[in-house]
């Protein structure tokens, strides 16, 4: 007789944390299109999500500010998994490729797939640079002020104030008064 409980592994949810981002069209039509997506493999179908934060642009050429969140949720996906579906997103939210750095409709980075350290030629886990971006640390914070990297246990908010001492002007809440200001700065 076949015994099903010895030959059946158990899945045990993990928790995800992604960074959205969008520069292209309707920025924030994009984020809520991706938060949307995202819903669909996340358990019970909840995200938990920091604040809207409009940051300044990285890359060649005038670009718009981007429009930045991080959001957490628990899935039974594996890390490959999350990844192709984040890429088939991008390309359902209408994402063109386009050289690194440039505009782009959405952008969608698996930032940590709970504790895992994942270093594979496709996909990176921790994501490269998510300790020096503000657009990445600002939201985080926001999401959970204590947070600290799953792998390494450094402290989110010691990582913003050693790599990105100007995040106060890089990163505002989008619709905020600093935005507005830095609009008719321009």
């Amino acid at each position: 007789m076949l015994d099903c409980d010895a030959i059946m592994t158990e899945i045990a949810p993990v928790t995800v944390f992604a960074a959205l981002g969008s520069n292209l069209g309707d920025r924030s039509l994009a984020l809520a299109r991706a938060r949307n997506w995202l819903q669909r493999i996340a358990l019970g179908e909840r995200l938990e999500e920091s604040r809207i934060f409009e940051t300044l642009p990285v890359g060649p050429g005038m670009q718009e500010c981007h429009l930045n969140q991080v959001v957490r949720f628990s899935t039974l996906l594996a890390p490959q998994q999350i990844l192709h579906f984040f890429k088939e997103v991008e390309l359902w939210l209408g994402r063109r490729q386009r050289p690194r750095l440039h505009p782009r409709e959405i952008d969608i980075d698996l930032l940590f797939y709970g504790d895992q350290d994942i270093n594979l030629p496709e996909l990176r886990v921790p994501h490269p640079g998510w300790a020096a971006r503000s657009f990445v640390l600002v939201p985080i914070l926001d999401l959970d002020p204590e947070f600290r990297c799953p792998v390494t246990g450094v402290p989110a908010k010691a990582l913003l104030e050693e790599h990105c001492p100007r995040a106060h002007r890089e990163a505002w809440a989008f619709g905020s008064a600093f935005a507005f200001a830095q609009e008719a700065a321009a």
